[in-house]
């Protein structure tokens, strides 16, 4: 029973849920830091996939890390642009 306890810590650690001192059964912690992850994965890939970053990567990341992925994909900022040239827009024709 012991080794079920010391998993529910570390998902509801991991899922942010831990540190709100919820005490319930290890079960039930892991019930719910588990529906919490699954609820904040799509948010966390959504916000990650409009900064450029991989949704698919922070999904599962999510899935994982609930609200410390979706914390980290806040703090993310917009992967730089290429370098490529930029192109002036096209000259209007001359009227004659």
């Amino acid at each position: 029973m012991q080794a079920i306890g010391t998993w529910a810590t570390a998902a509801a650690l991991a899922s942010g849920f831990g540190l709100m001192g919820y005490r319930e059964s290890p079960v039930n912690l892991l019930v719910t830091s588990a529906a919490i992850n699954v609820a904040l994965a799509p948010l966390t890939a959504v916000i990650a996939g409009r900064r450029g970053h991989s949704a698919a990567v922070w999904g599962v990341i999510g899935l994982c890390l609930g609200m410390w992925a979706l914390a980290a994909t806040l703090l993310l900022m917009s992967p730089p642009k290429s370098s490529s040239p930029e192109r002036s827009p096209p000259s209007p024709p001359h009227a004659a």
